[in-house]
């Protein structure tokens, strides 16, 4: 690799980068043969494909895959040369395959010390008798057994089947046995449709509807009504538990891990909130541009007058986003926080169980390094304590929620 820098600003700094295409072409011919002993295609033994077939079928795959590694590794190694710690992820801009354009956007100083002395919101909850008794009722409106009847009502759970399950009904229903819960909430067309046709209907009957502009034929195969446990002892019958208190010791441990856990969400909210108000940072024009065009596809130098007013807030959102990001990543270096692979495979058993993907271990990693970040800072500024009850901490919790989503 060569690269040289062409632009340094107080914000940027960007090079010209030209990648070795001899020493790349190598790499590429060694993992094509690696892939030759275990290689099949028709005409010939499973790896004795010759090395030129090979590369015209997968050659292009593996000259991306190796390209893309070259090129992180390549940003990398420049950014480690040159000390720089770029505020964004860098921007990449290719003239060829081999060559490109690199911007880093540079971070601008900020020391945590100074900033000690801002109070922080703690808010807690104590969980009592009250909100486990409410909660147990819930589990049971949650757990039922079915008593089958002959006439439907505004809470019965419906099996029908659908006589002419075929490319048209295929388009709605996912398969030709249907169960459908009249009790559910929701505005969803087909289900309002259905839930006048079935409303009093008998058992064993047959009907027919339109939903969507698409006829359906069914008959009813069996109509009925939830049946709840009454007592706590039918409860824990249904749960398969031995006591009352053994279920009442579950649901207080559900609701105080759910407690710690909004306590902390709500502790780094106002963390960033209030540090990102008493240092406020200069994020510039060209890094909150980019960053609007990578996260919402909006390209300002082509705005239209009638979205000035929606880009205008989603570039303030953006940039109270970055400044936010860049303060998290100076409390992750000024606390030590780390999160070492025992704990993340603890965490990630504990919640999501064996079988995850690359994003929910990204997603677990995120909740640890944010939990391990609330709990040093709770210890660092200063305090400003808030006693909520338990309805009004999941409320705050369900409202921030719907903030966050509207925002984005």
């Amino acid at each position: 690799m060569e690269y040289k820098n062409t632009e340094k600003k107080d914000y940027k700094s960007s090079f010209e980068v030209s990648l070795d295409q001899n020493s790349i072409a190598k790499v590429i011919d060694q993992k094509i043969t690696e892939k030759q002993p275990t290689f099949e295609i028709a005409g010939f033994r499973k790896g004795k494909v010759p090395i030129n077939i090979i590369k015209s079928k997968i050659g292009p795959q593996v000259e991306n895959e190796v390209l893309n590694e070259e090129i992180s590794k390549n940003i990398s190694e420049i950014s480690e040369k040159e000390k720089i710690e770029s505020l964004i992820q860098p921007d990449v801009q290719f003239k060829d395959s081999y060559n490109f354009s690199l911007s880093f956007f540079l971070k601008p100083e900020i020391k945590i010390d100074d900033l000690k002395t801002s109070e922080i919101e703690k808010i807690s909850a104590e969980v009592t008798d009250k909100d486990i008794d409410e909660f147990r009722e819930k589990v049971r409106r949650e757990y039922y057994s079915l008593e089958s009847i002959e006439v439907s009502d505004d809470s019965s759970v419906i099996d029908f089947e659908i006589l002419n399950f075929e490319e048209e009904q295929k388009k709605i229903f996912s398969q030709k046995e249907v169960r459908i819960d009249l009790n559910t909430k929701t505005e969803e067309e087909t289900f309002l449709d259905l839930k006048k046709v079935l409303l009093k209907i008998k058992n064993k009957s047959e009907f027919s509807m339109t939903t969507k502009g698409i006829k359906i034929d069914c008959i009813i195969k069996d109509i009925n009504k939830k049946i709840f446990p009454k007592t706590d002892d039918e409860l824990i019958k249904v749960l398969k538990m031995d006591t009352i208190k053994d279920l009442n010791n579950k649901i207080t441990e559900k609701l105080n891990e759910d407690v710690n856990y909004l306590q902390k969400e709500f502790f780094i909210e106002d963390l960033l909130k209030v540090l990102s108000e008493k240092k406020k940072i200069d994020i510039h024009q060209e890094v909150v541009d980019l960053e609007l065009k990578r996260k919402y596809q909006v390209d300002t130098s082509t705005l239209k007058d009638e979205h000035k007013e929606r880009v205008d807030n989603l570039k303030k959102l953006t940039s109270d986003n970055i400044q936010k990001d860049f303060i998290f990543s100076e409390l992750v270096k000024y606390l030590d926080v780390k999160v070492d692979q025992k704990e993340l495979q603890e965490h990630v058993q504990k919640y999501y169980g064996d079988k995850i993907d690359q994003r929910t271990a990204e997603t677990a990693y995120g909740t640890l390094l944010r939990n391990k970040i609330a709990d040093h800072s709770m210890k660092t500024f200063k305090i400003k304590e808030t006693k909520l009850s338990l309805e009004d901490m999941m409320k705050k919790g369900s409202h921030n929620h719907e903030s966050s989503t509207h925002s984005h």
